[in-house]
């Protein structure tokens, strides 16, 4: 065996010692979680869920640190920096809190929202010529009603002309699944209260204007993650085990759950994909109480604009506008 022969073998066995010692090594994978479809994303606009309509700093972290940083945003990083955009314009953090109504009559809402978020895409791209693209791509992260306002926004931002490579979505408690309250509510009902009863009740409750909306899974990439029980986005199958209560006590409970959960909750989930839908499937085998707390006190479920919302939809109910 001459010399080259000799370093060609050395060579080869290093580069197997190597391969093996990365397979091996848990410590070797802790990079791994962040090479992610968000692994080159530094700025998401967030939006919240119904009475939610402007995140609060802890809400717009806790969103980031549970399901953004698993996914690779900005390198990783947990507890970013947030600002507040005016109206509809960036701002400078990474995360940018859009503010939105968020009623409680969630048709006129999420039409409203849709507006907006088309809006707020659209001036990112033009403050930030070049700085999105399929490696660097614009988040944008919705809870419950405003995952149903993204949806919508979607078809519009495609007839913007944005790229599908450059926005990725991240829902959590999406209404829009095709399990959840809004391809199913109408059917079910129907079968309790009869269509005349059904439909009255849908648009004196501002709800018609989102029924059957469904989130499409050939525009652009989006990750939903859905807690197991979620009666907002698991409607039918809450529905037909446990009937409308049963959707009730999931819409109070684990619906509300989502910023209250843990890091190792969450990466105890499956995930499966539907072109370019990422669903990420939580089991409930968490502690309810301290989930719900958590959300609802320490992540800012309750100070995201609890009272405005609730004005603004009696304001709504009693005069037609908000």
């Amino acid at each position: 065996m001459n010399g080259y022969e000799w370093l060609e073998k050395v060579a080869a066995v290093g580069l197997f010692v190597g391969v093996a010692s990365v397979l091996s090594n848990p410590a070797a994978h802790a990079d791994d979680t962040l090479l992610g479809p968000l692994s080159g994303s530094d700025t998401a606009i967030i939006l919240g869920g119904t009475t939610e309509p402007t995140p609060s700093t802890a809400f717009a972290q806790a969103a980031e640190d549970l399901y953004l940083h698993p996914l690779g945003f900005d390198g990783g990083a947990t507890s970013s920096t947030v600002c507040d955009m005016v109206g509809t314009d960036p701002c400078a953090a990474p995360l940018q809190v859009l503010t939105t109504p968020e009623l409680i009559q969630q048709g006129p809402s999420s039409l409203t929202a849709a507006d907006d978020v088309v809006l707020a895409v659209e001036n990112e791209f033009n403050a930030n010529p070049g700085a999105f693209s399929a490696e660097h791509p614009l988040t944008i992260f919705g809870y419950s009603q405003s995952a149903t306002a993204e949806s919508i926004a979607m078809s519009r931002l495609e007839e913007a002309g944005i790229p599908s490579a450059d926005l990725h979505f991240v829902f959590i408690g999406d209404p829009s699944l095709p399990d959840g309250v809004w391809p199913n509510l109408v059917p079910d009902l129907d079968s309790i209260f009869g269509t005349s009863l059904t439909n009255t009740l849908l648009t004196d409750l501002g709800f018609d204007g989102v029924l059957g909306n469904l989130t499409p899974d050939d525009i652009y990439p989006t990750t939903i993650y859905t807690l197991a029980g979620d009666g907002v986005a698991q409607f039918q199958q809450d529905f037909e085990s446990g009937g409308l209560l049963g959707t009730i006590e999931g819409l109070f409970i684990q619906h509300v759950e989502y910023l209250g959960l843990t890091p190792d909750e969450i990466a105890n989930a499956t995930t499966s994909t539907n072109d370019l839908l990422t669903y990420v499937d939580i089991p409930d085998n968490i502690n309810n109480f301290d989930a719900w707390i958590s959300a609802v006190f320490e992540h800012g479920a309750a100070g995201s604009g609890l009272l405005e919302s609730v004005f603004q939809s009696l304001e709504l109910y009693l005069t037609n506008s908000f």
